[in-house]
């Protein structure tokens, strides 16, 4: 009695095979990243930092943290309700805010900037010690009208590596890694 068992592809269709597999994950790998980096987040109200920086408010008045701990934190309604708790403008933003505490709902802001979690970033440090303005990370924003789309740069090992070895910064591996 014949055999009838399915012979294996030729060697050279099996390597054909598995490149396509390889170049086609490769190439999905390059698109779906860029496509994260390149996404711009829509924040819950259109925030204008340079009007708040012009009316003498500073960074740390709404990023708590920055200062005292290692992470900064996004504001909180009950932040902005301190100031706009009674409408200070026609705005149609300020009027969000508002509506929302009326609901009882909170600002759902989306991060822009985070480290993986084997990472150990302190705002604290590098803000308060080690004296660096949030500029530098985090960009103008005192001439930013519209929330950031994208982070003002990549925070990337080779970046803070070099930023390490440029401001005589700890460049140990355990300085930052978990």
């Amino acid at each position: 009695m014949a055999d009838w068992s399915p012979m294996p592809p030729p060697l050279a269709a099996r390597w054909t095979i598995g490149g396509g597999f390889v170049l086609c994950f490769l190439v999905g790998a390059v698109v779906f990243s860029a496509a994260g980096r390149n996404h711009a987040a829509s924040q819950p109200i259109a925030f204008n930092h340079a009007k708040h920086l012009a009316n003498g408010m500073s960074c740390t008045d709404c990023h708590t943290g920055v200062e005292t701990q290692a992470r900064a934190t996004l504001p909180a309604l009950e932040t902005c309700m301190n100031c706009h708790a009674t409408a200070l403008t026609a705005s149609a933003e300020e009027r969000k805010v508002r509506d929302l505490a009326a609901a009882g709902k909170e600002l759902a802001w989306v991060r822009l900037t985070q480290v993986p979690a084997h990472v150990f970033f302190s705002h604290r440090r590098h803000v308060v010690l080690a004296k660096i303005a949030c500029a530098i990370c985090h960009g103008p924003m005192e001439k930013a009208t519209a929330p950031p789309a994208r982070p003002f740069r990549e925070f990337t090992m080779d970046a803070c590596t070099q930023c390490h070895e440029n401001n005589r910064g700890g460049t140990e591996c355990n300085d930052c890694h978990r």
